[in-house]
């Protein structure tokens, strides 16, 4: 009985201290990550984060859908690791990509985004929190 009680004072401890991965830091993260990628969407298209719609995953990439040269258009952004690469069929091949850095503030993720031949032709970092 005893191992059992101080198993779970072990337990409480170590949720309470962060040591374990919560199922909520596990969707704030990527409720961030989401957000990171409409602010990289934004910067690519000269658009509104706002105006990006974010469809759901396929293949562990993400989709977004805006309307973008004349129609609705999906936007795709694959994540590896640090780097992301996106893509859309109205790019006609072309991508951009931004570098993710997870460590700038907890619970915060900054993409740089490099996309000299894009619609807006600039270099930008973006910043998106979650609830700590």
């Amino acid at each position: 009985m005893k191992r059992s009680t101080l198993a779970a004072l072990a337990l409480t401890a170590a949720i309470g201290l962060g040591c374990l991965a919560t199922p909520a830091r596990a969707a704030d993260q990527e409720v961030v990550l989401r957000c990171v990628m409409q602010e990289v969407l934004a910067v690519l298209t000269c658009k509104s984060p706002s105006e990006f719609r974010f469809v759901g995953t396929r293949d562990d990439v993400l989709v977004f859908n805006t309307y973008y040269a004349a129609k609705f258009t999906e936007f795709y952004c694959q994540v590896f690791d640090r780097d992301v690469v996106v893509t859309s069929r109205a790019w006609q091949g072309n991508m951009a990509s931004a570098r993710l850095n997870y460590e700038v503030q907890p619970g915060c993720i900054v993409a740089t985004v490099n996309a000299p031949w894009a619609e807006c032709r600039k270099s930008a970092s973006v910043q998106c929190c979650g609830a700590d």
